[in-house]
């Protein structure tokens, strides 16, 4: 295999693990929407941590099985790791945004009257 097939294969299997990470960010976004619409007992949140990080690692195996024939590779870590903060950066982003937004529109409202 030329050295620039590998080099693309591994930005590409770096790719995957990066979106795994933003996926794994979405999917506990849920829960936690999940959490606010139905509140839930400590026994209850507990249970569905372990269920989402039980699922996450059949994921991420599943990735690292299919991607690069089970091996752990630290970089697809790294990656997944990267991705996960990569949406928590974005999420902040949007809430300072929407923080802005929410001051002025009720600033442009309480001045129009």
């Amino acid at each position: 295999m030329p050295m620039s097939e590998g080099i693309i294969l591994e930005l590409r299997f770096f790719g995957t693990a990066f979106l795994w990470g933003i996926l794994m960010m979405v999917l506990y976004d849920i829960i936690r929407i999940f959490r606010r619409l139905i509140p839930h007992n400590i026994t209850a949140v507990a249970i569905e941590d372990i269920l989402y990080w039980l699922v996450c690692g059949v994921l991420i195996f599943r990735m690292l099985y299919l991607e690069n024939s089970g091996a752990i590779r630290g970089f697809a870590i790294a990656a997944v790791i990267m991705g996960m903060l990569l949406y928590l950066q974005f999420l902040k982003l949007l809430n300072r945004i929407r923080k802005k937004l929410h001051s002025s529109v009720k600033r442009f409202i309480m001045n129009s009257k």
